[in-house]
């Protein structure tokens, strides 16, 4: 299936549909939510419309996670299989055709971590057994504080192949992967540190708790298929052994450390009072 046809038919509330928030042409999307946009992403999106008068754009696609992925499996995150309905969102999704060629570009509204996130959600979008798996190579994801950053990556997706953009975007971030490793480690310690006083301070959990749970399953998601996608490591690392190379990337993913689902719904302030947050892996 091309592109427009998998996101086409997704239903918003406008249809009465819970797929996702809008889905239409980007140019009444503008015209309906653009106060509510975040500053860099109206002007990278009013950029594309000038250019692609014809864009249409998917705005909060929600998404399940397969248990049946082997990286979700090996992962062995088992929490994120405890949130119901579809806790994948994804944030913006820009596509339109050209000369008969159609593309995609997800679009994360940009923070500190956020490159980790909206590469972590490429893998999911993409992964075997997805929708989009057949559309991998004409889909890339992207976040920056940039306007024109965004505004010319969609549309250097008619120009260049999806996956050297996708590097160059990536670069921007990080250097090689022990620095990937650094900063989704980071990100996952600066969550759990906080969690205790968010979930406390808040009137109904679920949500929050949703957000999470998916945050640490995408950074152990990209730090597993990240280094299983690397040739180089294979080879220069492993010596071409694959076991060895799956092995390593599993130990690397169990690096990020979060707070079991169980624990954060009986997460109390006077716990941080006296202890950290609790950090231990949820077994079974």
């Amino acid at each position: 299936m091309t592109i427009t046809e998998i996101l086409d038919p997704k239903l918003d509330s406008r249809k009465n549909g819970t797929d996702c928030n809008f889905n239409g042409y980007l140019e009444d999307f503008m015209g309906q939510s653009s106060e509510e946009l975040e500053p860099v992403l109206k002007e990278a999106f009013l950029a594309i419309l000038s250019k692609y008068p014809d864009a249409k754009i998917c705005a909060g696609l929600r998404s399940g996670i397969s248990e049946n992925a082997i990286s979700n499996q090996i992962i062995r995150y088992k929490d994120i299989f405890k949130l119901k309905n579809r806790p994948l969102v994804y944030p913006y999704i820009l596509y339109t055709s050209k000369d008969n060629v159609e593309k995609a570009m997800m679009v994360v509204p940009y923070s500190e971590f956020s490159f980790i996130y909206a590469k972590g959600l490429y893998y999911c979008m993409t992964e075997p057994g997805s929708e989009f798996i057949d559309n991998k190579n004409d889909i890339v994801a992207v976040t920056s504080n940039d306007p024109e950053v965004i505004a010319e990556t969609f549309d250097g997706l008619f120009e260049k192949r999806a996956g050297a953009i996708q590097r160059r975007l990536d670069s921007k971030f990080y250097r090689n992967y022990d620095e990937l490793k650094e900063k989704a480690i980071r990100a996952s310690k600066q969550q759990r540190e906080g969690a205790v006083d968010v979930l406390t301070a808040a009137e109904e959990r679920g949500d929050i708790i949703s957000e999470f749970v998916v945050n640490w399953f995408l950074l152990k998601k990209v730090l597993y298929v990240q280094y299983m996608v690397d040739k180089q490591l294979l080879n220069s690392v492993h010596e071409g052994n694959i076991k060895k190379q799956r092995n390593q990337a599993k130990l690397n993913a169990d690096e990020v450390r979060f707070i079991s689902y169980s624990d954060m719904w009986r997460a109390r302030k006077e716990e941080t009072e006296e202890a950290p947050a609790p950090e231990t892996e949820e077994t079974e």
